[in-house]
């Protein structure tokens, strides 16, 4: 089953690379390969790779992911969408390698309004075993006064909303047992095209469960972003403050997030990418004063 699926992902892959030459007639997609190398003590390392590609055209998209390792295929995402003129419909699944989630989205709404819903099912057995099949949703709310937004994100059967609206696409949504509620979160912040400010509150079921604060400053002319975010634990306590800084000269841009708390330094994640040509060169290293945490190496061609 396992190699099956990894032909099938392989050749969907080969595909959409076939299909660039398709460009002139509003076809348009991408294509990538990413390495993860993650230390594993006392000596040892983990490589995973993945390929990654995209492919869109009038409206619809439809992207593909898939985890490699030298044990096999390790997971696949795919997902499909379709805009129709202001409303968005998302559809999706991921195998681990085996089935682990089908997941459907809706999103739409008309100035200042915003509403969207975020349906799934989800296999909480470990990969491959005996399925233990929960479900859950989301319910996403937004309004916008330029500059000023608020939106509110309620779980049912799902924690982590957080990962919906965090800047690392790796991160994701945690389906759990149950379908009550679980986890809510509101945004309240204003954006212009320098200054942003946003408060971040998450609540469950026992009530406040912790918040953030952020705020950067953008100098478009000189291409420089400077922020910071500072975090706050259940007891309304400081936890973690990151000091981010974002650098652009064209065609380079480099990010970095360093984490610090009262005890001191935490971590540092620095991101660089290069794009030319349509081609995206691209590193995002992470590590503490114990040693490297992981470093991802990777490029992707547009068309």
């Amino acid at each position: 089953m396992k190699k099956a699926a990894f032909l099938l992902v392989f050749a969907c892959s080969l595909g959409l690379a076939g299909l660039a030459q398709e460009t002139e007639d509003g076809l348009g997609g991408s294509l990538g390969v990413e390495f993860t190398v993650t230390p594993i003590a006392p000596a040892s390392l983990d490589v995973d790779t993945a390929i990654t590609a995209s492919l869109s055209f009038a409206g619809a998209s439809v992207e593909s992911r898939t985890v490699i390792s030298l044990a096999g295929l390790e997971s696949e995402h795919l997902r499909l969408a379709l805009d129709l003129d202001g409303v968005t419909l998302a559809t999706g699944m991921q195998f681990d390698p085996c089935f682990s989630r089908y997941w459907f989205e809706v999103r739409g709404g008309c100035c200042p309004v915003e509403l969207g819903a975020l349906f799934l099912v989800e296999n909480l057995a470990p990969a491959c075993q005996t399925p233990s099949f929960t479900v859950g949703m989301a319910l996403d709310f937004g309004l916008t006064f330029d500059p000023l937004f608020i939106r509110s994100i309620t779980g049912f059967g799902v924690e982590d909303l957080y990962h919906l609206i965090d800047e690392y696409p790796e991160t994701e949504l945690t389906a759990v047992s149950g379908w009550w509620f679980s986890e809510e979160l509101i945004s309240v912040g204003f954006a212009t095209q320098c200054l942003h400010a946003e408060s971040i509150f998450v609540l469950n079921e026992l009530g406040f469960s912790w918040a953030q604060l952020n705020a950067s400053y953008t100098w478009p002319d000189a291409g420089i972003q400077l922020g910071t975010r500072v975090w706050i634990d259940s007891s309304f306590a400081f936890s973690q403050g990151d000091l981010i800084l974002k650098v652009t000269i064209d065609p380079v841009e480099l990010r970095s997030v360093t984490s610090m708390n009262f005890s001191g330094f935490l971590g540092q994640r620095i991101d660089i990418s290069i794009t030319f040509s349509g081609i995206k060169l691209y590193s995002r290293t992470s590590f503490t004063f114990a040693g490297l945490i992981s470093e991802v190496l990777g490029f992707e061609l547009s068309f």
